[in-house]
């Protein structure tokens, strides 16, 4: 079994950019557990073949394929029956998206057409950009990357409102990472069974509560590591009772410890 920590992977990011990272990884066998970024998330699938499921449908991408993953969108890329595949994931900040997407921009939530893309020209322009960052052409890299957001099949649509109770919930464990409210407790205060509380929020979000609230710590702890805070900090101000929660929870939904994503690079440590 190839260890997470064992796994070659970059991660690429510049203090100019912060609105753009990158993320590429080779000849991996490691799964994700279901997740979502606040970012828009462009992947890019160099070698084998990988099982992506997003807004509840299942996609099988190949080598030259792309998808295109819409900011908060549940979804988990794996692997297909084992076998390794390499890829690029590109995440592009959802606001600067429709900043330069103004005909696009009153809805304030961009989707795919089709999520999967198999044109191999567009590939290419994808490859280039990501030539332009492994080369540190900063002054071209934003002209590529506008260029390539445009050249996507995107369309316009309205943000989903969610149910007033899974508003509720979502703004007490965005407020609540180091000591959140049990479910009892939101169940008390939303005045509903605990069981119908998570089956409401899973129908309105594709996530349950327990998930949402560790992809809450996870960002935050990227957030932090990017900044160049500790990690043993990091763990503890993202609400982890143990380095060794952290690390688990980290690599679970990431496939990187929290030390390889600090650094951008593969490494064999296991902190």
């Amino acid at each position: 079994m190839t260890h997470t920590r064992d796994i070659p992977q970059s991660f690429w990011r510049d203090a100019q950019l912060p609105w753009l990272e990158l993320r590429s990884t080779w000849r991996s066998h490691q799964a994700y557990k279901l997740h979502h970024h606040s970012q828009l998330s462009i992947g890019a699938i160099l070698e084998g073949e990988t099982c992506c499921q997003c807004g509840g449908k299942e996609y099988l991408l190949n080598s030259g394929d792309l998808i295109v993953i819409p900011s908060l969108s549940p979804h988990s890329c794996n692997p297909v029956n084992g076998r390794f595949r390499s890829y690029h994931m590109l995440y592009l900040d959802a606001q600067w998206c429709l900043d330069h997407l103004p005909e696009l921009s009153c809805n304030q939530q961009l989707y795919p057409r089709n999520p999967v893309i198999r044109d191999p020209q567009l590939f290419q322009r994808y490859l280039r950009l990501v030539a332009l960052m492994q080369r540190k052409q900063t002054t071209q890299i934003t002209d590529a990357a506008q260029a390539l957001l445009r050249s996507l099949p995107l369309q316009s649509v309205k943000a989903e409102h969610l149910s007033p109770t899974s508003a509720y919930l979502r703004e007490r464990l965005q407020s609540s990472l180091v000591a959140p409210p049990s479910l009892d407790e939101l169940a008390y205060e939303c005045r509903m069974r605990k069981e119908t509380l998570i089956r409401n929020f899973k129908q309105d979000t594709g996530l349950t509560p327990g998930s949402y609230l560790n992809i809450l710590r996870v960002d935050y702890a990227r957030q932090r590591l990017r900044a160049g805070d500790e990690i043993a900090d990091v763990g503890y101000q993202s609400g982890f009772a143990d380095q060794s929660h952290f690390h688990r929870t980290f690599v679970r939904y990431t496939a990187a410890t929290p030390r390889q994503y600090a650094l951008g690079q593969s490494i064999s440590d296991n902190n």
